[in-house]
C-alpha cells in the first residue's frame, strides 16, 4: 500500500522534529519537511501530498499566505490543511481562508494523531468521489456527443439498447460446481435491467449481480454502465465482506447521483467455490426463487441515501440447489385481460426445475410470452443458478 505523504511546515527545526516524532506511530505515513513557506509551495508543486501541517508564524511568507495560495489553486485546494497556532485570531483567519482543522500550541500529540487520521480518511474518500465524478462526466460527455448525431428518438433508444446489451455477459462461465445461465429480453422502451457474472481476482469466488435501474431509455442505460464499473471496482477484490462492499457501492453511487432521482434495486451474490456457500445481499430487490432459506433483510435501493446498512446472508449451495433471479418486468407483465403474470413464475420454475439452466430459462420465457400475447412494456430478465457435482 502506498504511504500517505504528510508535509510538515515550520521554520523551527525543533518543531519539525517534534511533529515527525509524534507521527511515527501512525502506519503508512511518510513525512516530508519544509522550513519555510516558499519551500512548502515548491514541494506541493512537485510531489503528490495527502495532508499538510502548517505553522502560521513564519518569517518571509507566513502560514496564512501559504494557505491562501493553496486554496486559490484548482488542484492544490483539495489537499487538507491543519494549521498550528497559539493565537485565536490567526486560527479564525485560517479557517476562514479554508483550513480543514487546527492545532493549538503546545500541541497535544493524541489530538494531532486523531486529526491526521480523520483527515487522511476524508482525503481518500474525496479523491475517490472526484475520480468517479470525473469518470461519469467523461462518459456523459462522450455519450452526449454521440447523441447529437441522432435526429430521431428511435435512434436514441437504439443506442440505449446497445449500451444495455454491451453490459450483459457475452458468454456464461463453466464451473464444475455451478451452472449459470441468464437472458434479458428488451422491451420496446429500453429499461435498466442488468446482470453480470465474474470471478474475483483470487479465483475462489464468483460474483453474480442482478439489478434494475429506475426509469427507461438512455439515462437508465448510462446509469447501468456507471453501476457496472463501480461493481467491478468494488467486488473484483474479495478482501472486504460482501455487505461492506455493497455499503461502499451505495455510498459512492448516492453521492455521485445526489441531484438525480434515479435509484437501483440489486441482488448481490458471491459464491465460495471452496465451501460451496452462497453469500448474498439484497438492496431493495426481489429475493431469489427456489431456496427456502434465502430470505433477506432487504436494504433500501442503491442511490437513495448514503450511509445505509446492508446485511449479508450465507446459504449452503450444494448440487441440489437451484435459484431463479429476476426483475419486475416478468411478474408485472399483463395479458389482454389486465392480469399480471405474478405468482405463476413460482409454479413454472418448479415444473421446469429438472431442466438444465439454459433450457429452464427458455421454458419460463416461453410461458411468459404466451401469457402476455402482446408487446412487453418492460425488460424481462432472468438468471438461473444451479449447483453441480457431488457433495464435498
Amino acid at each position: 500500500m502506498q504511504d500517505n505523504k504528510i508535509l510538515i511546515v515550520d521554520d523551527e527545526s525543533f518543531n519539525l522534529d517534534l511533529l515527525e516524532f509524534s507521527l511515527v506511530e501512525l502506519t503508512d505515513i511518510e513525512t516530508i519537511r519544509a522550513e519555510n513557506g516558499y519551500e512548502a509551495l515548491q514541494i506541493v508543486g512537485e510531489r503528490s501530498i495527502d495532508l499538510i501541517i502548517l505553522d502560521i508564524s513564519m518569517p518571509q511568507m507566513d502560514g496564512l499566505q501559504v494557505l491562501t495560495h493553496l486554496k486559490a489553486d484548482e488542484e492544490l485546494k483539495y489537499i487538507p490543511v491543519i494549521v498550528v497556532t497559539a493565537q485565536n485570531e490567526e486560527r479564525y483567519k485560517a479557517l476562514e481562508i479554508g483550513a480543514e482543522d487546527f492545532l493549538s500550541k503546545p500541541i497535544d500529540v493524541i489530538e494531532l494523531r486523531l486529526k491526521v487520521n480523520n483527515l487522511l480518511k476524508l482525503k481518500k474518500y474525496n479523491d475517490l468521489q472526484r475520480f468517479f465524478n470525473e469518470r461519469l462526466e467523461e462518459e456523459i460527455a462522450k455519450k452526449e456527443r454521440q447523441l447529437t448525431r441522432f435526429a430521431k428518438m428511435q435512434q436514441e433508444l437504439s443506442l440505449a439498447r446497445e449500451i444495455q446489451q454491451s453490459l450483459l455477459p457475452k458468454e456464461f462461465p463453466h464451473y464444475p460446481d455451478l451452472e449459470v445461465f441468464g437472458k434479458c429480453e428488451q422491451a420496446s422502451e429500453v429499461g435498466g435491467d442488468y446482470f453480470d457474472i465474474f470471478e474475483t481476482e483470487c479465483g475462489n469466488y464468483t460474483v453474480i449481480v442482478m439489478a434494475d435501474v429506475s426509469g427507461h431509455g438512455f439515462a437508465s442505460a448510462l446509469i447501468a454502465m456507471q453501476f457496472r464499473t463501480l461493481v467491478h471496482t468494488e467486488l473484483m477484490n474479495s478482501s472486504h465482506s460482501l455487505s461492506e462492499s455493497v455499503e461502499r457501492i451505495n455510498n459512492i453511487f448516492s453521492n455521485d447521483n445526489r441531484d438525480s432521482s434515479m435509484f437501483i434495486t440489486a441482488l448481490f451474490l458471491r459464491f465460495d467455490h471452496r465451501r460451496r456457500v452462497m453469500e448474498s445481499v439484497n438492496a431493495g430487490h426481489y429475493d431469489p426463487i427456489g431456496h427456502p432459506t434465502m430470505k433477506h433483510i432487504s436494504g433500501i435501493p442503491l442511490g437513495i441515501q448514503a450511509g445505509m446498512p446492508y446485511h449479508a446472508l450465507e446459504t449452503s449451495f450444494g448440487p441440489e440447489s437451484s435459484i431463479l433471479l429476476y426483475t419486475d418486468g416478468i411478474i408485472e407483465g399483463e395479458n389482454a385481460d389486465g392480469e399480471m403474470f405474478g405468482d405463476r413464475i413460482y409454479k413454472i420454475f418448479e415444473a421446469s426445475n429438472h431442466l438444465d439452466a439454459k433450457s429452464q430459462v427458455t421454458a419460463i420465457t416461453q410461458a411468459f410470452n404466451e401469457f402476455i400475447d402482446e408487446e412487453q412494456i418492460d425488460d424481462v430478465t432472468l438468471l438461473i443458478l444451479k449447483g453441480k457435482g457431488s457433495e464435498a
